[in-house]
C-alpha cells in the first residue's frame, strides 16, 4: 500500500469539509434561533440577572462555534494545513457536548440543593 500523497490528503480533506460545511449550515439557523430563545429565560422570576444572563451567553457559543469552525477549518485548508482544517471541524461537536454537560451538571446540582 502507498503512503497519500498531498494530492490525495487534499481531496480527501476538500470533500471531508465540504459535507461538514453544508451540515453546519443547516444546523446553523435552528441554533441561532435556539439562542434567541433563549432571552426567555427571564419569564422565569426564579432566575436572577446573572444567571439569566450566563445562560444566554453560553446558549450563544453553539452558533458562534459554528462560524468560528468554519473560517478556521477553511482557512487553514487554503494555507495547506490539512490534519489541522480537519481537525477545526470538530470544533462546534465539542462546544454543543460541553454544553449539554454543563447544563445536566448544573441541573443535578439545582437536584440535589433542592431535595
Amino acid at each position: 500500500m502507498t503512503p497519500p500523497t498531498n494530492e490525495d490528503e487534499r481531496k480527501k480533506t476538500r470533500n471531508f469539509l465540504r459535507i461538514v460545511t453544508i451540515v453546519y449550515l443547516l444546523l446553523f439557523p435552528f441554533l441561532f434561533m435556539f439562542a434567541v430563545a433563549s432571552i426567555m429565560v427571564f419569564d422565569s422570576p426564579s432566575i436572577s440577572i446573572p444567571i439569566g444572563l450566563l445562560n444566554i451567553f453560553i446558549y450563544f457559543w453553539m452558533p458562534l462555534s459554528i462560524l468560528l469552525a468554519l473560517y478556521l477549518m477553511w482557512s487553514r485548508y487554503l494555507q495547506s494545513d490539512y490534519k489541522t482544517s480537519r481537525q477545526y471541524s470538530w470544533l462546534p461537536v465539542y462546544v454543543i457536548g460541553g454544553i449539554i454537560s454543563l447544563f445536566a451538571v448544573m441541573d443535578t446540582i439545582t437536584i440535589l440543593l433542592q431535595g
